[in-house]
């Protein structure tokens, strides 16, 4: 029995498929470039010295500026507000956070996640998501808690600092056992330890 041999794509499709790698290829690699060089790219903009440290918040919507931005002024907390990923990720290179407020309403911010993940992971994470099932994936990523669209509560906020921050818990056990914030980790101090035992029983 005779096998069909399939025919050989022509020329040009052969060409084009290799022109496409080649253009994919050659936008990773200025992908990475332009990556590389945004810690001094952020140098020539503000100076390491401007940079405040401690909390990072990633997003471009102004309204959260100045909501998070009070709040964290009068908890004594310095910030620096990046709008992209890509250069939250240099900033995170250049000087030591403890706390990054991701805003994922309309950007998943994958690409900050894995970075933290991989590189520092004694950075706290908070990510401002639109939907539960946001949340749910936000936690899965590794974030400390998440908070509910562009009204949440700065109360909740303001416990997320205080718990992760100041008596380092390790993650909000509330919000990942599926729990609403009701500050018991705050107002009647609870330790991982204890949140431990309280699902025993």
């Amino acid at each position: 029995m005779r096998h069909r041999l399939k025919p050989l794509p022509d020329l040009d499709e052969r060409l084009e498929l290799a022109e496409e790698q080649v253009r994919r290829a050659r936008r990773g690699l200025e992908r990475q470039v332009e990556e590389a060089l945004i810690p001094l790219d952020i140098q020539e903009d503000y100076t390491i010295s401007e940079l405040q440290g401690n909390v990072m918040l990633v997003s471009s919507d102004d309204d959260l500026h100045d909501k998070i931005g009070e709040l964290l002024r009068s908890e004594g907390y310095p910030f620096d507000i990046p709008e992209r990923t890509s250069e939250a990720i240099g900033m995170l290179k250049l000087r030591n956070y403890r706390m990054v407020i991701a805003d994922c309403r309309h950007r998943r911010r994958s690409r900050l996640f894995a970075y933290i993940e991989r590189y520092q992971p004694f950075v706290k994470t908070i990510a401002i998501v639109p939907n539960r099932n946001r949340a749910r994936e936000s936690m899965r990523q590794g974030s400390y808690s998440f908070l509910l669209g562009k009204d949440f509560e700065l109360g909740q906020l303001s416990t997320c600092l205080v718990s992760s921050l100041k008596l380092r818990h390790r993650v909000c056990w509330l919000l990942a056992h599926g729990e609403p914030c009701n500050r018991s980790c705050v107002d009647s101090y609870q330790s991982d330890e204890d949140f431990g035992e309280m699902q025993e029983r």
